[in-house]
């Protein structure tokens, strides 16, 4: 729109109409008054001919209407020659010069600026609300399509806007989900710039609400403001939308003229003023109902100047994940209840059956290859005819010892889970080779290795092992160390315990609890815990006589293959009763080969340690429940012969079946040596057997030495010479601080070695009594611990006294073969007695001087009579002969001692003379 000079009342109308009527389309008019206001400003107001044509306006019928129905006006077609012609004036500083032909005298040349403005259009596009809302890649137009929609559909055609409205160009924030319209116009100098722009803003608002653009992913309409400010373009990848904004300025705003200023853009919810801070600008968050609204506020007011005040708006940051941990923290009663719940309902949904099933499939050896049948059958006919089998071997004639051990429990395991079985022994008597010899026929078993959990090096490798063994996956390790660490942050933050750190305790329960659901899933008693042991042997044994009789119909399969294709119809009619019947015999059954067995090997295998004792006490009453349940049989093997003291805690009032292996005889030994060796190679093996002895460990070393190509007595004399230094370091190579740990002394163990290097048999009671021991037991069992002795027991109390081993015999007779060693320890022994003997000198002196006070210098008794009392007389006796006895040994400890003395200066002079 332009001004141009009029001085007609018919230039006017003409003007007029050509205002209306641009490029041939008639412009929207709002109403009478709208349209007589804008032409009242367009029209010059000093003109006479202003005058008249304004109350001409006013009284002109088509503005008079009262009714509110659309106005109906109707296109006249002005010729050109009708209005008068201009031409653009160019200026190299984008201003415009419009000047007229015909009334030039009239009106002076008047200079037109080209101006700029921008619209904001919301919800042109998706809001990104965060880096991973993948519709910002989904639904990303391109530049051509995006200005072809700003100039077709959502910004009014420039034809339709007033001021020559040109588009410049368009710039998308698809982050906030608009777009930015570039814009030029230019305005006559009777509107000022901020009516032009809002007159421009409310064509496009009115374009908008005409046509009504709703977007397509939200069904909502497209909104237009005008930008007051200086957007602050950014791409930053942590600033997202949000419903609040926060606004800066220096000055006086207040609440009410920030309502009026950001009310427009949409609903708000809440303003708060911040507090305000010294040297800082003002702050305010505003908060709406949508996030456009946020959007559309902060594009279009970013840097605009109210009042001569600048405001600077940006979204409100939240911290999402600092909100998060706050309340958790500030709320630990609640949230780690929660987060622990949280966390065993997946535990127990998702990870729960999937150990069970690894364990399940670990007891019945669903993925081992080697225990399939067809394999099994096809190793025994190609590589089991020509090797031996190791474990068949050390049986049947080889080791008779043990067919009387391995029959009783054998018939053990064929009777219903009630109690434990416990094999005893010592070290290398072979009980595990023997228990698994026994139980090679079993379907389900699991073995428990104590030895590589007792020698552990921390809780967690405790575990590790324990779960490997059982076939607990996944044990998720990692997490129990991260509990741990989130407890001690809590703990630091809050001051309470969280609860969070699983105890050892706890996960060896857990998957202790879970073998066991693994193990019931498997047994055919698992249905059968309330059910007596009798009901229980009566089932077992209907399925033994079952599988006898199907064994029988096997054995005799022409005469069943007949008689069967004879009743073949009948069989067909009544199918389904047979099948009824089967099922219901079938529940009467228990075959004792489905019965799990668990072995726990090495138990008890070490008492020391930080967990030792809570670790044995749980396998014991893990294990009581699977037998008081008549899940499984248990069988303990162990070389502590107190292994049985926790277990019977376990499961008390019970007896245990207990095997307890010996060493093998000179015979079985001698049979097992010439069934590995060459009888006619080597002839006389009589004498090294004699000197190893019956120990398995042994015999297979000696076996396995010769056959590397050492001769039998170098193989026994390394043997020996291995057994002499064992014996060394673990009964008298000790320092002090390991004095205090040990429950002997080293003259105490040089007694014991010196009886049983004489005798293959101790009495237990006479070195019990021996002025060494004085009457305690102590240091013998832990002797027995330190495997050094072996104790046999009669009628359920300590009988006599072997060596650990029978090659320590051997071994013990080495070592008194050394003559200095024997000479100090001779001498350390008979000077321990000698102090022992001294003292009870002493004590028996101070008695008599004691009983002395009681007569006169006369010899009188001291309360009358004259004559000392029986009583005194006879203990005065008995004192008097026990100072004799002892005086004798004191005389007798003196001359050993002396000749140990000498014999150690001896020994040192010939070592000198020796060395010379």
């Amino acid at each position: 729109m332009y001004r141009v000079a009029a001085s007609s009342e018919a230039t006017l109308r003409r003007f007029y109409t050509a205002t209306l009527l641009t490029r041939q389309r008639i412009l929207p008019i709002a109403s009478p008054l709208t349209t007589w206001r804008t032409l009242q400003r367009t029209i010059p107001k000093t003109t006479p001919a202003a005058a008249t044509f304004t109350r001409s306006i006013r009284t002109a019928p088509v503005f008079t209407t009262t009714t509110r129905t659309p106005l109906s006006v109707q296109a006249v077609r002005v010729q050109p020659s009708d209005f008068v012609k201009t031409k653009r004036v160019p200026d190299g500083f984008f201003r415009r010069k419009f000047t007229t032909e015909t009334e030039a005298a009239a009106a002076a040349e008047e200079e037109l600026p080209l101006k700029y403005g921008m619209l904001y259009f919301d919800n042109a596009y998706p809001l990104r609300i965060a880096w991973w809302d993948i519709r910002y890649s989904l639904l990303r137009p391109g530049w051509k399509s995006l200005e072809r929609k700003a100039k077709n559909d959502l910004v009014p055609p420039e034809s339709g806007m007033p001021f020559h409205f040109k588009i410049g160009g368009i710039e998308p924030r698809l982050k906030d989900g608009g777009m930015f319209v570039h814009f030029s116009y230019v305005h006559p100098s009777s509107y000022t710039t901020k009516e032009a722009l809002k007159e421009i803003e409310s064509r496009c608002e009115q374009h908008l609400m005409g046509h009504g653009h709703y977007m397509w992913f939200n069904f909502q309409k497209v909104r237009a403001f005008l930008v007051k400010g200086q957007p602050f373009l950014e791409d930053m990848a942590s600033r997202y939308p949000n419903k609040k904004v926060r606004i800066e300025y220096s000055g006086d705003l207040g609440v009410e003229g920030l309502y009026t200023l950001f009310r427009k853009y949409g609903k708000i919810v809440d303003i708060f003023q911040v507090p305000p801070v010294k040297d800082m600008p003002k702050q305010a968050i505003v908060q709406y109902s949508f996030m456009r609204a946020a959007t559309s506020a902060k594009n279009c007011l970013h840097g605009a100047e109210v009042n001569g005040i600048q405001i600077s708006v940006t979204y409100e940051r939240t911290l999402k994940g600092n909100v998060i941990w706050t309340w958790l923290s500030n709320h630990p009663r609640l949230s780690v209840p929660l987060g622990g719940f949280a966390v065993a309902g997946v535990s127990f949904i998702v990870f729960d059956p999937i150990r069970v099933f690894s364990m399940h499939a670990k007891i019945t050896k669903l993925f081992n290859v080697n225990e399939y049948p067809i394999l099994k059958w096809l190793r025994k006919e190609t590589v089991g005819r020509l090797t031996r089998t190791p474990v068949d071997s050390l049986q049947a004639t080889g080791w008779r010892e043990r067919e009387q051990d391995e029959e009783k429990l054998r018939t053990w395991l064929r009777n219903p889970p009630e109690t434990f079985a416990i094999v005893q022994g010592p070290r290398g008597a072979g009980k595990s080779d023997m228990v698994e010899y026994a139980i090679k026929d079993k379907t389900h078993k699991i073995v428990i290795r104590c030895d590589e959990l007792a020698n552990a090096r921390s809780e967690s490798e405790v575990l590790s092992n324990l779960a490997k063994q059982v076939g607990y996956i996944p044990l998720f390790q990692f997490m129990s160390t991260l509990n741990n660490m989130m407890d001690m942050a809590i703990t630091a933050t809050t001051g309470q315990k969280a609860g969070l750190s699983a105890t050892f305790e706890g996960q060896l329960k857990k998957i202790l609890d879970t073998l066991t659901i693994a193990i019931q899933q498997t047994s055919p008693t698992k249905d059968m815990s309330n059910t007596s042991p009798e009901a229980i042997m009566k089932k077992i044994e209907m399925t033994i006589e079952e599988k006898a009789r199907k064994a029988e119909l096997a054995s005799s399969g022409g005469s069943v293959a007949s008689g069967a294709v004879q009743s073949l119809g009948s069989k067909k009619a009544s199918s389904k009763q047979e099948k009824a019947k089967k099922a219901k015999e079938e529940s009467k059954w228990c075959d004792p080969d489905d019965i799990p067995v668990v072995v726990i090997d090495g138990y008890m295998s070490r008492e020391k340690g930080p967990h030792a004792k809570e670790f044995w006490t749980f396998l014991a009453d893990w294990a009581a429940v699977l037998v008081e349940n008549h899940v499984a049989h248990v069988i303990f093997i162990s070389n502590n012969v107190t292994a049985s003291k926790p277990l019977s805690k376990a499961l008390p009032n019970m007896t245990f079946e207990t095997i307890v292996l010996t060493d093998a005889t000179l015979d079985s030994a001698m049979e097992f040596v010439y069934k590995h060796l060459d009888k006619e190679e080597y002839g006389n093996l009589t004498h090294c057997v004699e000197t190893i002895g019956g120990r398995l460990t042994d015999l297979e070393l000696f076996v396995q030495k010769v056959k590397s190509g050492m001769g039998p007595e170098d193989a026994m004399n390394d043997i020996l010479s291995r057994s002499v230094i064992e014996v060394r370091k673990n009964a008298f190579d000790f320092d002090s601080t390991e004095k205090k740990t040990l429950g002997w002394t080293p003259i105490q163990f040089w007694a014991v070695m010196k009886h049983l290097a004489a005798h293959d048999v101790v009495s237990f009671d006479e070195l019990k009594i021996h002025p060494l021991f004085k009457n305690d037991e102590t240091p013998f069992s832990a002797m027995e611990q330190a495997e050094l002795i072996s104790i046999n027991h009669k009628n359920g109390r300590p009988f006599s006294i072997r060596p650990g081993k029978p090659i320590y015999r051997a071994a013990f007779q080495e070592i008194l073969s050394d003559e200095g060693f024997k000479a100090v320890m001779d001498l350390e022994s008979t000077t321990f007695l000698d102090k022992e003997e001294m003292a009870k000198v002493t004590k028996w002196e101070g008695e008599l001087r004691e009983l002395s006070n009681l007569l006169h210098q006369d010899g009188s008794w001291l309360f009358g009579g004259g004559r000392v009392p029986k009583e005194v007389d006879t203990r005065v006796k008995w004192l008097m002969k026990k100072l004799a006895e002892s005086h004798a040994k004191i005389e007798k400890y003196e001359q050993d001692m002396i000749q140990a003395k000498n014999d150690v200066a001896s020994l040192s002079v010939n070592n000198q003379g020796n060395g010379k």
